[in-house]
């Protein structure tokens, strides 16, 4: 391994942060969401370690599923966030015990039409805010009374998704509360509302089942402080410094000359990049974590390399590591540099990265 940009992922955090959700809903079920490759942290991986823990799996697609399922992973159920595609996939749903979400007249009629060996459990979407997958009230009370009066259908849960719960002073997360209670009330079927927002900020959401997603990855959805410190980061990126040089005051560095030098300076080059995962889009000024001090972003973030300032960085040498987030450096402040959220960084490590785990 001679370019050494790894993700080290420490799954005892991942689990540690599926154990504080569950904390703080005792009551209700959770399932943990590993979707995108749990949220680019290795989902087999991840499940397999979290498998003997959890109440279920939380994946986008089928093939995300199967994935899981083909890994050996058969001891708990998954669920489909996004349902199904394509009415092909209902035997599939079969073969590996999965339980769709239902948010569309589509998919509703491929479950009704299905030739099912046995009965299976459904989620139900109800579009309470989010305006995205979900059917509209009276939509929804007919595909619920469809689905309850069908011997296809084991059981159904009824579920809904946020569109500001990361807002936690905006009254629009409770509005979309106030508006699934009422429709789900009095249908005497499980609910599924939070997601992490919701199960850390909006203790009345919490349901029969919880949905915990960037949490189990040790990122919060809110910026502010006080929702981070029980979070344990399961992932840090860090890379090589490559190379050390000296410049003089006003020479500038990497393309477009983005930082100009304003007094004599070393500037070091780690290898890692936009084609890590890394976000193009950080700003200088953006922390790494180099020799046990922080340091800054100083250009451009290229392809394949991240130019740093040193000045301050004591005894910098060729090989030294430099933690881009982790650890040290909250995701959530590098996001917040690179105006996005912690959920894109993560998702989009890239394979040439090297994951190391840590159990």
């Amino acid at each position: 391994m001679a370019r050494t940009c790894i993700a080290s992922i420490n799954l005892k955090a991942v689990k540690s942060n599926y154990l504080y959700a569950k904390s703080l809903a005792p009551n209700s079920k959770a399932i943990a969401i590993v979707k995108a490759d749990a949220y680019g942290h290795g989902a087999i991986e991840v499940a397999a370690y979290l498998e003997e823990t959890v109440d279920a799996f939380g994946v986008a697609c089928i093939e995300e599923a199967v994935e899981l399922r083909e890994a050996g992973l058969e001891k708990k159920p998954i669920l489909l966030l996004e349902g199904m595609f394509e009415s092909s996939e209902i035997e599939l749903l079969e073969k590996h015990e999965l339980m769709p979400v239902i948010g569309s007249t589509a998919q509703l009629q491929w479950i009704l039409n299905a030739e099912l060996t046995k009965p299976i459990k459904v989620f139900l979407k109800y579009d309470s805010g989010m305006s995205r997958l979900g059917f509209h009230e009276t939509e929804f009370k007919q595909a619920l009374h469809v689905l309850e009066s069908n011997s296809k259908i084991a059981e159904i849960v009824l579920m809904t998704h946020f569109s500001k719960a990361d807002e936690p002073y905006d009254i629009f997360t409770q509005n979309q509360i106030d508006n699934f209670n009422r429709i789900a009330k009095e249908t005497g079927h499980p609910s599924s509302v939070a997601n992490s927002a919701g199960i850390v900020a909006w203790r009345n959401s919490h349901k029969q089942y919880n949905r915990p997603g960037i949490m189990l990855y040790g990122s919060s959805p809110f910026s502010e402080a006080r929702y981070q410190k029980n979070l344990v980061p399961a992932m840090t990126l860090s890379s090589a410094l490559i190379s050390i040089k000296d410049f003089k005051k006003g020479q500038g560095i990497g393309y477009g000359s983005r930082f100009i030098c304003e007094h004599d300076m070393q500037i070091g080059v780690v290898a890692v990049g936009y084609a890590d995962g890394y976000s193009r889009h950080a700003k200088d000024g953006t922390p790494v974590f180099i020799n046990g001090t922080r340091a800054t972003i100083a250009g451009r973030v290229s392809m394949d390399m991240t130019t740093i300032n040193l000045t301050g960085v004591p005894n910098p040498k060729i090989g030294d590591r430099v933690e881009m987030f982790g650890e040290n450096i909250g995701i959530n402040e590098v996001a917040e540099f690179s105006n996005t959220i912690s959920y894109e960084i993560l998702s989009k490590i890239t394979k040439r990265v090297y994951k190391q785990y840590q159990k």
